[in-house]
């Protein structure tokens, strides 16, 4: 009986330690989601790049990556749209 109830506890600290991390994440993806905005709108009405890098250029170069890649890169694509994609 004592070897369940510590299998519980177990599982149970499992499960917060998986949550707080997930949590983390989702929290971190949704600053640089943030971040990124931020970074686009900057560097539209001010014409030059935020943080000395231009994001637009590096976005555009990430969606040329994709279209390259042909089929793989269209896979890519859409995984990445569910990881990031709110529910």
């Amino acid at each position: 009986m004592a070897l369940l109830f510590i299998n519980i506890k177990k599982k149970e600290k499992m499960e917060n330690v998986f949550n707080m991390v997930n949590g983390f994440f989702g929290k971190m993806t949704t600053l640089l989601m943030g971040l990124l905005s931020f970074g686009i709108i900057a560097e539209v009405l001010f014409g030059s790049p935020v943080f000395g890098m231009s994001i637009i250029e590096n976005v555009m170069d990430l969606i040329k990556m994709f279209g390259d890649n042909g089929v793989v890169g269209l896979i890519a694509l859409v995984i990445m749209y569910h990881l990031l994609e709110k529910k």
